[in-house]
């Protein structure tokens, strides 16, 4: 059965993690803590929400074209034009974190699934560039993380 190489193992418990930090950053907001937009920012805590799940679907993609093709073209997304077009101010945002949460379980266990050569595959991004699996995991759980302190940080701007 395969395994998690060691090498990738703490970035994977990281993966993992990400829904978990991002629930707890965001434990008991109200609808104004939800909607306000930090000064300086054209995101809320909402936005933020949204953008993960969003971000964890373009990610279910990603890795399933590296695990089962040779260095496919990875899709990216311009996350102002899918906040604005996709709705974000009217969407819920405690479905988007049952949705990433959802995701990214729904990824970590086919990655678990998937053996040496795989971990060792890579994808073309039009922005980050060639990427192994193992990278990309390390990108998807360094950007829950980031998006976990930020929701932290945003829960008692001004």
């Amino acid at each position: 059965m395969p395994t998690i190489p060691r090498d990738v193992s703490r970035a994977f418990e990281r993966f993992t993690r990400g829904p978990s930090l991002v629930r707890a950053a965001m434990a008991d907001l109200d609808a104004g803590a939800l909607n306000r937009r930090p000064k300086g920012s054209d995101w809320s805590i909402r936005d933020v929400v949204l953008h993960l799940a969003d971000a964890e679907m373009v990610a279910s993609v990603q890795l399933r074209l590296i695990i089962a093709e040779e260095e496919p073209s990875l899709p990216a997304f311009d996350q102002d034009l899918w906040k604005r077009r996709l709705h974000y101010l009217w969407r819920d945002p405690e479905f988007a974190l049952g949705l990433f949460q959802q995701a990214r379980w729904a990824n970590a266990e086919l990655l678990q699934q998937c053996d040496a050569a795989a971990w060792q595959r890579a994808g073309l991004h039009p922005v980050h560039g060639l990427l192994t699996l193992a990278r990309l995991v390390e990108h998807h759980a360094l950007h829950a993380e980031e998006h976990a302190d930020q929701v932290a940080r945003w829960r008692s701007a001004p």
